[in-house]
């Protein structure tokens, strides 16, 4: 307790960004504090991160959730709050939400993460009507899903190899997202129906490889991330987006699907019967 309390009295001291406050809830600024408070408390890091421009989704999610005192109190329970703000007047705060943007591949708006007390993403999340309630039951089912996936953690990967390795190393299939994460609609639609919704989280991390081939048009990829993407996209005929592709551990396509209209649970379904997968666990 007393090594938590130095650290963020340290931060308090040389960091003028290190707490804030919300609706009543704490939000911390530095990440090394929330880590250090979530080690503690034995709690998820919950991360939002606040856009640089003005957006009406992010402004409603702050309004019917995190300004009342119905997820205050939920808060302070089961999970230490982090704050990275890219328009903050502060050039250090800046600096340091920019970083943490880049580090867990934020692109679009209102974004969320889940991350554990070691800083590794655990799921992640965005608006969802039904105010505090209704935002805070999502979150609760996420946090019982990922203890419930033991070491298994929901994560999208970005490099083709990698999911490779991946599949053939845990006898998964890939599941490959063509998307346009910051300006196509119906892939924004689908990563809020369903990629964010706890069901398909759950399935994801026990049937799937997670894969992400983003073509952002509002920010620029490193280059060799945009040439395997679009490599991949042009030696599959990908057209539009958003397009899913599984593939097996060899990179053989194997089935497709895109925005399926029903949430997680059609989606899922889908996919299933894409993959022949009847026997796999739901």
């Amino acid at each position: 307790m007393r090594k938590l309390f130095a650290l963020l009295l340290s931060s308090a001291l040389l960091a003028p960004f290190a707490l804030a406050q919300e609706g009543g809830a704490n939000w911390l600024r530095d990440l090394a504090a929330a880590k250090a408070a979530a080690s503690e408390g034995g709690k998820a890091i919950l991360l939002h991160v606040l856009p640089a421009e003005a957006n009406p989704t992010v402004e409603k999610l702050k309004a019917e959730v995190f300004e009342k005192p119905e997820f205050a109190t939920w808060a302070e329970a089961k999970v230490v709050l982090l704050v990275a703000d890219l328009a903050a007047a502060d050039a250090a705060e800046k600096t340091a939400s920019e970083k943490l943007a880049k580090d867990y591949g934020v692109r679009n708006f209102p974004q969320v993460l889940l991350l554990d007390a070691e800083g590794k993403k655990l799921g992640q999340l965005g608006y969802k009507p039904g105010g505090a309630k209704a935002w805070t039951a999502q979150t609760d089912k996420l946090l019982a899903a990922q203890k419930g996936a033991a070491k298994a953690t929901y994560e999208w990967l970005t490099s083709y190899e990698e999911a490779l390795a991946r599949s053939k190393k845990e006898k998964k299939p890939i599941l490959a997202d063509f998307t346009g994460s910051d300006w196509c609609g119906w892939c924004i639609k689908l990563k809020s129906e369903v990629f964010d919704q706890p069901e398909f989280q759950k399935w994801a991390v026990e049937n799937v490889i997670l894969l992400e081939l983003d073509f952002p048009r509002k920010t620029e990829l490193p280059k060799e991330l945009a040439d395997q993407n679009a490599k991949l996209r042009d030696k599959h005929g990908v057209r539009g987006y958003p397009t899913i592709l599984f593939f097996d551990g060899k990179g053989e396509k194997i089935g497709q699907s895109g925005y399926v209209e029903g949430g997680p649970a059609a989606w899922i379904k889908a996919a299933e019967e894409q993959l022949g997968a009847k026997k796999k666990k739901r």
